[in-house]
């Protein structure tokens, strides 16, 4: 529920059952694609400013009083001059854009700054913050790995309670890392993919879909992971839900007005998400490259794509890259460097002129693409490995604005965050300065110069 004491907004999220806060800090909302969306009515603080309050992550969230800066100044209050803006959608030149309290208070070629902090923007282009709709997060450490390198929000797609509590925890409270959302466990069959990792809880049947999905919204998630292996079924026997259990779990989670997202390896398993009405689809198909007929059927079903390109990739020793590239590759911690020299222990190559099919078929199906990274598995790192993401998107045939919307404008639709992945006014500060123009050469998004949530900077680093 939301309730407001002397200019105090209290969010409380009861875990079983009963009236639950929408997952994109609004109104009680799932995925905007089925139906479930309520209107914005007004930007709500930021969770980036509910800081050393004592605040108990899951059940209540309390916003802080304003960030101030040592010389009593407002942290989270600026404006930026001179700088292109890329603003989800579309490049505009030379605008000054003001934020006050952590919002985005106006964008225009004439603004005046007033008494605000002024950061000259020439040559640079300010973005969104990228929101990366795959990752696999067990620590806060990761999450500010991924805010050093411009991703402000994080969908996680599996990870265990604790872990989510920890996770949780540190993105209500801290200012150093990027925004969390989880599903807590996967639903799986048992020893399905994702019992391997630990980051199950098995479901046999149909019958189970709704205690499954009310053990997760007592954990805190605020979306469902489905996971269908039809790749690894058909190679390996690996145990898969059946069409009917997959069909229960999407109800029970749309009754509890949760998103539901699938992960898909095959054409059987997208026909079988279609039918179940999923709201989205984590990975692309791997058995085959252009399936027009199927991305159409996919396009009619309103679901999203997060096809994870750094997959395929990462077995191509494609995410070494990030290790040479002198933008990246010295900033980057000890332990992601190690990550990015793992290797998955199951498949061995994929050809990326497979994954560059699908996901040509699903751009020119009008598919909505959200970009995310797989973060957290052999191979891929938190951050970094993004930007390597919308690299992988622009070669297999996107064009620059398109990758960069899929990170942006895009994914903030897909996953139904509406106060974020714009920069417009009323939106979360979550924002990027980086030097040159990503519009026209993708690879600038790397350039970064500073990062913000909800309008405090982060540190970069290196």
């Amino acid at each position: 529920m939301l309730l407001q004491v002397k200019g105090w907004i209290i969010f409380a999220m009861i875990p079983t059952g009963g009236l639950r806060m929408g997952w994109n800090g609004t109104q009680p909302v799932a995925h905007a694609g089925h139906g479930f969306a309520v209107p914005r009515r007004r930007p709500v603080r930021s969770a980036a400013r509910r800081t050393a309050c004592g605040i108990i992550p899951l059940a209540i969230a309390l916003t802080c009083a304003p960030h101030a800066a040592a010389d009593g100044g407002r942290r989270d209050s600026f404006a930026i001059t001179n700088a292109a803006v890329f603003d989800g959608r579309r490049l505009l030149p030379q605008r000054t854009v003001l934020v006050r309290d952590g919002l985005i208070a106006a964008i225009g070629d004439r603004l005046d700054p007033g008494d605000l902090p002024v950061i000259d923007g020439s040559g640079a282009t300010l973005l969104p913050g990228f929101i990366d709709g795959h990752t696999h997060t067990r620590s806060a450490t990761e999450l500010q790995e991924a805010l050093a390198f411009g991703t402000t929000t994080v969908l996680e797609m599996g990870t265990r309670p604790e872990h989510l509590r920890e996770l949780a925890a540190a993105a209500a409270t801290r200012t150093d890392v990027a925004d969390l959302r989880s599903p807590s466990l996967i639903a799986t069959a048992p020893q399905g993919h994702g019992a391997q990792y630990g980051l199950d809880a098995p479901i046999s049947a149909a019958a189970e879909a709704e205690r499954f999905v009310a053990e997760r919204a007592a954990e805190g998630a605020t979306y469902i992971k489905v996971v269908l292996n039809g790749v690894r079924h058909i190679r390996f026997g690996t145990p898969r839900l059946d069409a009917a259990t997959v069909s229960a779990l999407v109800a029970a989670g749309h009754a509890r007005r949760m998103p539901v997202y699938l992960h898909a390896e095959n054409e059987d398993d997208f026909l079988l998400g279609v039918a179940a009405g999923v709201d989205g689809f984590a990975h692309h198909w791997r058995d085959a490259g252009e399936r027009p007929a199927l991305a159409a059927q996919v396009a009619r079903s309103g679901a999203f794509v997060v096809p994870t390109l750094t997959a395929p990739d990462r077995l191509n020793d494609g995410q070494s890259e990030l290790l040479r590239d002198d933008r990246i590759g010295p900033r980057l911690s000890a332990a992601a460097k190690a990550r990015l020299a793992e290797r998955n222990p199951v498949f061995t190559t994929v050809s990326m002129d497979v994954s560059c099919g699908a996901v040509t078929s699903l751009r020119d199906a009008g598919v909505l693409i959200a970009a995310g990274s797989d973060a957290g598995s052999p191979g891929i790192v938190h951050g970094a490995s993004m930007h390597r993401t919308l690299t992988l998107l622009v070669r297999c045939g996107l064009s620059e604005v398109e990758a960069l919307r899929s990170a942006t404008a895009d994914a903030a639709t897909a996953f139904g965050l509406a106060d974020r992945g714009r920069i417009a006014q009323g939106m979360r500060a979550d924002m990027q300065l980086v030097r040159g123009d990503p519009t026209r050469a993708i690879s600038d998004s790397r350039n970064l110069l500073r990062v913000w949530r909800a309008g405090i900077e982060t540190p970069l680093g290196p």
